[in-house]
């Protein structure tokens, strides 16, 4: 049975510097493909950090809001309190913390008139969520969306041109031994070629399928 040709997304979060290949041919555009998505990536994650902090600093604390409280209590040994915990507020961090407990609470009653009360509060504190949300967002720089938009296309374009070369069946003995050699280089600054230990061997399958129609060729 023929292996497919088929390999899982490898994840990224190395900033890439240029580096140029000496592989030759399809091999070699495509190892150019990779690393001008590295490229593009060390661009857009340096511009996205400076934005996203710029951010963070004129916003101030993200949105949250106020779920309810938890009751005081004492800790006893030997019969006696030995600490007191006060009671404190609690809060939500996501509106989807807020629907998910809403659904969990309407899962819970069955009654019309509880059911209107629970959606009543948590209609005040989904209110209440995307009004802080609102001005919070005011604050974004121009440009952090689009540069959060293009880091993530520069991901995919990375994972996507290593696993174009993962795949890539060798043509001739001489991209063979060039796409074993870009395989096995060390990891440093300058290679942006890290696939996982499935994909390697996948890659040694595959040239050495491509080594066996080669000789049968020259044979």
């Amino acid at each position: 049975m023929a292996t497919p040709n088929l390999v899982l997304p490898t994840t990224r979060s190395t900033i890439a510097r240029q580096h140029k290949s000496t592989a030759k041919g399809n091999l070699g555009a495509l190892i150019e493909k990779l690393n001008a998505a590295a490229t593009d990536v060390g661009k857009w994650c340096t511009i996205e950090e400076q934005l996203d902090a710029q951010f963070r600093k004129a916003a101030g604390p993200a949105p949250k809001v106020k779920g309810g409280a938890t009751l005081g209590s004492q800790l006893f040994r030997e019969g006696q309190p030995v600490f007191d915990m006060p009671a404190s507020d609690w809060f939500y961090h996501s509106r989807e913390a807020i629907e998910k407990d809403q659904s969990k609470a309407l899962a819970d009653v069955e009654g019309a008139e509880d059911r209107a009360k629970i959606k009543a509060r948590f209609a005040a504190l989904l209110a209440d969520w995307d009004a802080q949300e609102t001005k919070y967002n005011l604050a974004k720089p121009r440009g952090l969306a689009h540069a959060k938009r293009m880091l993530n296309k520069a991901h995919s374009a990375w994972t996507a041109a290593e696993d174009e070369i993962v795949n890539y069946r060798p043509r001739s003995l001489e991209e063979a031994i060039e796409l074993m050699a870009y395989a096995g280089r060390d990891e440093m600054r300058s290679v942006f070629f890290t696939p996982e230990e499935g994909q390697l061997k996948f890659m040694m399958r595959n040239i050495g399928a491509a080594l066996a129609e080669i000789n049968t060729r020259a044979g």
